[in-house]
């Protein structure tokens, strides 16, 4: 990559910059959402064939397990929303920060966010200012939305963001840095014109991206092409001879050449072959109707399925945990369950350091944005893994621990609960519950 400092008033030295550095990340994006005529071998490239009479339609299944592996992914990483807390409680610009990413809904869009990292290699925040009080906006942008080529220094640090993007047939071109936003615009890429640069307050470059080489599903890539080709030829064979074909000693016809020949009747519900046979005399010495049915001998098939799915689900570090995989399980332990998943826990602990990343720099931006100096706030970050829990193994376990005693007060307790809607009176009906019934019990053993 090419790190000599870049005149942005330049047009030249810009588009220059942009060829040598961009990516282009189109293919992946295009076999995520089911494109399959991405590589030779995959069923998009499979041909129609002809019979006799009409021409058939080559059966093309998309199973898209390249979106069940992205899917999965970023559920296990940020399906359940990332804690974020000032360190200091008290500290009124950490509250005025949390408030501003709350009210930007962050949390709500880093599950989805991340979803475009796994897919399409790169999504993008872009922030600006509102209205006349300047409120800090943060909008999140993917490939639909146009173009992104990041520029660093020597010493691979960000000094500038590049966003070519197209409205209405007219293409744009900007150039964040951390004062100003450049402006280029014109008919085509090739065909721009500088129109000048609009300053920011933002103090830091106002976007934040991640990137990563390749799709989450890159290195079984191959497999799936063959899982859906395999499954492909077997849904065409299927619709050639899973049904019994009716064959009929008799006559032969003539075709439009005059020429004898067996006849071959196709249609929805099933085929016919008409076939020639001998005759003596001017008499046929022999006609029959019977079916003509194939072997089912598919375990090959079926064994390289197998394989397939595995090393898929293996490799990409996802769970397969469809129906027929949990059925027979029975009731498990949270620490089984834990490591039935583990591959997709570590998985997802090996990215939170990148996306805990993007959340720094996203409350730098909007620190930056709103001119808070305080360098002693500081934020924690907690990723809370998206993976079922055994509450009650982990309660008795604790209880154990605690030589069976208690390990939580009963307001706790109550406070959890998902029916309590107020703990405060929850608790106070419970005292007046105990107290009833203690009541109840003197009077009887008094009796």
């Amino acid at each position: 990559m090419e790190t000599t400092q870049v005149d942005y008033t330049n047009k030249d030295q810009v588009i220059k910059f942009i060829e040598a550095n961009s990516r282009n990340v189109t293919p992946f994006v295009k076999e995520y959402r089911g494109d399959r005529k991405i590589r030779k071998l995959q069923v998009g490239y499979r041909e129609n064939y002809q019979n006799n009479l009409k021409t058939i339609e080559a059966e093309r299944l998309v199973i898209n397990l390249q979106r069940k592996i992205v899917e999965t992914a970023a559920s296990f990483l940020l399906a359940e929303p990332v804690s974020i807390s000032a360190n200091d409680p008290e500290n009124e610009n950490g509250q005025r920060i949390l408030k501003t990413l709350k009210k930007n809904r962050i949390n709500n869009k880093l599950l989805e966010f991340a979803k475009v990292v796994m897919s399409e290699t790169m999504a993008v925040f872009i922030f600006s200012e509102a209205g006349t009080d300047k409120e800090i906006k943060a909008r999140m942008y993917t490939s639909d939305n146009g173009k992104y080529t990041p520029e660093y220094d020597v010493y691979g640090d960000l000094v500038a963001f590049y966003w070519e993007f197209v409205i209405d047939e007219v293409s744009h071109l900007w150039i964040f840095t951390d004062e100003y936003i450049h402006k280029y615009s014109g008919p085509g890429s090739s065909d721009l014109k500088y129109l000048g640069s609009d300053t920011h307050s933002f103090g830091v470059i106002p976007v934040v991206f991640n990137e990563q080489p390749e799709p989450e599903w890159y290195d079984v890539k191959e497999m799936i092409d063959r899982i859906e080709m395999i499954l492909s030829k077997l849904a065409g064979s299927n619709n050639y001879f899973a049904f019994p074909i009716l064959k009929l000693k008799g006559s032969t016809v003539k075709n439009k050449d005059g020429k004898e020949e067996g006849l071959i009747d196709i249609s929805d519900d099933g085929k016919s072959i008409l076939l020639g046979v001998a005759e003596k005399n001017g008499q046929i010495v022999e006609a029959d109707a019977d079916f003509l049915q194939r072997d089912t001998g598919v375990q090959s098939i079926e064994l390289e399925m197998k394989f397939l799915k595995e090393f898929i689900f293996n490799i990409s570090q996802t769970p397969d945990l469809s129906f027929d995989n949990v059925k027979g399980i029975g009731t498990i332990s949270g620490r089984a369950l834990e490591l039935m998943l583990q591959d997709a826990i570590n998985k997802a602990k090996s990215k939170q350091g990148q996306y805990r990343t993007v959340i720094e720099r996203i409350i730098n931006v909007v620190k930056n944005g709103m001119g808070i100096k305080d360098e002693e706030l500081e934020f924690d970050i907690d990723f809370n893994l998206s993976i079922p829990r055994d509450i009650a193994e982990e309660i008795k376990a604790l209880v154990d621990a605690n030589g069976g005693y208690p390990v939580m007060s009963q307001e706790s307790s109550v406070s959890k609960s998902p029916y309590t809607k107020d703990v405060k009176t929850e608790i106070d009906q419970i005292q007046k519950e105990t107290a009833q019934r203690s009541s109840r019990s003197l009077v009887l053993e008094d009796e």
